[in-house]
């Protein structure tokens, strides 16, 4: 059963793509997971991984600034669904120009759904993965 935040990823993916500059990919398993599992792993805990059952990548890097402006909105409309996490960003820090994370925790100390969206310069990416996952390291 999906969870309302997969639901709206999905709506959000539905909606963005076929537009241009917006590269949108959903892996689960059967699709390529496990692949991507392994290649996130040199970036990512492996424990924090390994209970994720699905992946949406949300690339728009090539997209014009409306778009942009509206994948901002698109995510101030998850805000009912989880909490969002401060990143601390370093202000004197130019590698990010816009970084967001939001999370649906459970009771038991783990999350059902993380939400991670990252811009820089040349690269503006929503990556949404559910499952239950390990958040505490």
């Amino acid at each position: 059963e999906p969870s309302k935040v997969e639901i709206k990823v999905g709506e959000i993916v539905k909606q963005y793509k076929k537009v241009k500059g917006v590269d949108c990919t959903v892996v689960t398993k059967g699709s390529g997971l496990g692949l991507l599992k392994m290649v996130l792993s040199k970036q990512m805990d492996k424990e924090f991984l390994k209970g994720v059952t699905g992946i949406t990548i949300i690339d728009y890097s090539e997209a014009s600034t409306e778009v942009c402006q509206a994948m901002h909105k698109e995510l101030d409309t998850l805000l009912p669904l989880l909490t969002e996490l401060n990143l601390n960003q370093d202000k004197n820090s130019t590698e990010n120009t816009y970084a967001r994370s939001f999370i649906l925790p459970l009771d038991d100390g783990t999350v059902s759904d993380f939400v991670l969206a990252l811009e820089s310069e040349n690269s503006k990416t929503i990556m949404y993965m559910s499952g239950k996952i390990n958040f505490n390291q």
